[in-house]
């Protein structure tokens, strides 16, 4: 019986329980590092192009305003496209970059989970509307790191923003002095700071984050001995099955090969420890074959089926034992043996053509 208690988990996870786990959808990832990469990447992005989208704006607003007090009659329905044809102008003008984040965003989460997807994470577990597993979960120790990360963000992010505006405090009095593209200039400056400095800041807690995420990962996949070795069953069979499907393929081959015997030219035996059955058959082979062959036990069941079907068994211990181990079962035997082969089958031959003489021979004197 496999023990589940997480003290005894102290192997590492095998590849399989890895392909199972990554099947199902358990796999590593951090979002914060997802989301922190994608505010730096991001708003680098619109450092580039930011003088061209700011010019686009005032275009287009001042486009807006023109229009808007050069129109006589002023209802509700012209409002309304003005309204309609401003709000499409900014949201064409933010493409770029809405496009730019959601693509960072899918390429930094496909790089972590490397295009997996399936419907087991999403799936509804009645399991999650247990109160008392939902309490574990608040007081688990990756509850303890969400919080911690929380807390962690967000202090970074309120540190960066001091440091920020603390730098830029001396220049606040000359924006009074100044004029509103000066200001906004400034303002925009300022925020961008903020969120390259909350990037880099958001990518190093993300970096930890996936360390840890790896090392959750890791430890929610460990496995006790007694699981290693259920899983090798289950993957290599149990021995005692195999051992016994061996068995069973053993019994079949060696029918097989008993039922070929009767087939055979001659057995060629060493007394009682090895037999192989040959036979000769000119339209196939160009030497005799092994039809069946064997030692001991098999050797003397070989003997004893030659003998009901009249195959004639020949005691030759060295060449027995040669055959039995250079030539496997369908095999034709090697050159070296043929001399020694065929003056066997040629005495055999020879035997069987004097005594169907022999037979005709009696039968004659029988009839006259």
């Amino acid at each position: 019986m496999p023990d589940n208690n997480k003290d005894n988990k102290t192997e590492k996870a095998s590849p399989h329980k890895r392909m199972e786990a990554r099947k199902k959808g358990n796999i590593f990832q951090s979002k914060d590092l997802i989301s922190g990469m994608m505010i730096l990447l991001t708003f680098l992005a619109l450092r580039f192009i930011i003088g061209y989208m700011f010019g686009r704006f005032y275009a287009v607003l001042t486009n807006f305003i023109g229009l808007a007090t050069a129109t006589e009659e002023f209802t509700v329905l012209v409002a309304g496209k003005l309204i309609f044809d401003f709000v499409i102008n900014v949201l064409l003008l933010a493409l770029p970059i809405l496009l730019t984040a959601v693509i960072l965003g899918i390429l930094l989460s496909v790089s972590q989970t490397r295009f997996i997807f399936t419907a087991d994470q999403i799936k509804p577990k009645l399991s999650r509307l247990n109160p008392i597993e939902g309490f574990k979960k608040m007081v688990s120790l990756k509850a303890l790191v969400e919080l911690v990360k929380s807390m962690a963000k967000v202090a970074v992010i309120v540190y960066i923003v001091y440091l920020v505006i603390s730098s830029k405090i001396h220049e606040m009095p000359m924006l009074m002095l100044s004029d509103i593209n000066t200001s906004i200039a400034w303002l925009g400056a300022a925020i961008f700071d903020v969120a390259l400095f909350a990037g880099i800041g958001m990518v190093a807690i993300g970096i930890l984050d996936f360390i840890y995420q790896w090392w959750e990962h890791e430890r929610s996949l460990m496995m006790s001995k007694q699981e290693v070795k259920d899983e090798y069953k289950q993957l290599e069979g149990d021995p005692l099955v195999k051992s016994r499907i061996r068995s069973i393929r053993e019994k079949k081959a060696r029918e097989r090969m008993m039922a070929g015997v009767k087939d055979a030219d001659v057995v060629i035996r060493n007394p009682e420890h090895f037999a192989v059955a040959l036979k000769y058959d000119t339209e196939i082979n160009i030497a005799p074959a092994v039809i069946a062959k064997g030692m001991d036990n098999v050797a003397l069941m070989i003997v004893k089926e030659a003998q009901k079907y009249n195959v004639t068994a020949i005691e030759n211990p060295p060449l027995a034992r040669s055959l039995y181990a250079s030539v496997e079962l369908g095999q034709e035997i090697p050159e070296e043996f043929w001399a020694a082969v065929a003056e066997i089958i040629f005495h055999l031959y020879e035997a069987k053509k004097t005594k169907a003489n022999i037979s005709k021979l009696i039968d004659k004197r029988r009839d006259a």
